[in-house]
C-alpha cells in the first residue's frame, strides 16, 4: 500500500488512537528508521480500518459444525462437533477459535483372553470394543487465497489444540522373554494432551445481507498420545 493515506481515515485514527498521537509527537524530527516503523504501523492500522469501514456489520462468524471422524487408520467412526468463532482480517487472513468434542466406539468383537498365571490354559472368550472420547480447545490460522470477503470462500487452515482424552483399546497378552513371564496388559490411556491440525474449508454466505453461511470442513489432527483423527463436518454459521 502506498503511503498516501486517506485523509478521513488518517484524521480518525489520530483522533481515536492516542498511541499513534504519542508516536507522532515523539518522532519529530524522526530518523529514517523511525519514519519507516511509523509508516508501517499507520499503514496496518489504516488497512484494518478500511476493511472494517467497508462492512457495517462485524465480520466475525459464530459457527456450529457436526460430522464424523475416523480414528487412526479407519479403526472406527465417531461423532465430532464444534462451536467456533471465526474472525477474518487483512483481506486474505483469518483465525478461528473453537471448542471441539469427539467420541465413539468400535463394534464389539469376541477376543480370547488368557490368564497369565495359568500357562497353557484355553482362555476365555469375552466381548470387547475400543472407544475414544475427547474435548479440545482448538485454534487455527486461516489463509483465503481468493480473499475473505467473497460470498463463496475457500480457505486452508493450520494450528494446534490442547485437551483431555480417554481411550480404551483391546487388551493384549505379552511375554517377557527374559523372565519367560506372561502378562495381560489393558490398552488404556487418559489425560491432558496437545497436538497439531490442518484443515480445508469451504463455505457460502446466504441472503442479501450474507449474514448466514453454510459449508463444510475436513481436517486432520494428531496429538501427543499418537491418536489421530480425520474428520469431515457440515457447518452452519451466522455473522454477528
Amino acid at each position: 500500500m502506498p503511503f498516501t493515506l486517506n485523509i478521513y481515515l488518517y484524521n480518525t485514527l489520530l483522533c481515536r488512537i492516542p498511541f499513534l498521537q504519542f508516536i507522532l509527537l515523539q518522532s519529530i524530527p524522526m530518523t529514517l528508521y523511525r519514519r519507516i516503523i511509523f509508516a508501517f504501523i499507520l499503514t496496518v492500522a489504516v488497512s484494518s480500518a478500511s476493511a472494517q469501514s467497508t462492512n457495517t456489520s462485524s465480520p466475525g462468524t459464530l459457527q456450529l459444525g457436526v460430522g464424523t471422524a475416523m480414528m487412526g487408520t479407519g479403526d472406527y467412526k465417531m461423532l465430532k462437533a464444534h462451536l467456533e468463532y471465526e474472525m477474518p482480517f487483512l483481506g486474505y487472513f483469518g483465525s478461528g477459535t473453537r471448542l471441539a468434542f469427539a467420541g465413539g466406539s468400535s463394534e464389539e468383537r469376541i477376543q480370547t483372553v488368557y490368564n497369565p498365571q495359568k500357562p497353557g490354559s484355553t482362555g476365555v472368550n469375552v466381548p470387547l470394543s475400543q472407544s475414544y472420547h475427547t474435548a479440545n480447545l482448538e485454534h487455527e490460522f486461516y489463509l483465503y487465497p481468493f480473499g475473505n470477503d467473497r460470498q463463496a470462500r475457500f480457505f486452508v487452515g493450520g494450528g494446534g489444540y490442547v485437551g483431555y482424552s480417554n481411550r480404551y483399546g483391546y487388551p493384549q497378552n505379552h511375554i517377557d522373554f527374559a523372565t519367560n513371564e506372561t502378562s495381560l496388559d489393558l490398552d488404556h490411556e487418559k489425560g491432558v494432551h496437545a497436538g497439531y491440525m490442518f484443515s480445508l474449508n469451504f463455505d457460502v454466505r446466504l441472503g442479501q445481507t450474507q449474514d448466514w453461511l453454510i459449508g463444510g470442513k475436513t481436517s486432520f489432527q494428531n496429538d501427543t498420545f499418537g491418536n489421530s483423527l480425520l474428520a469431515l463436518q457440515f457447518k452452519v454459521g451466522r455473522r454477528f
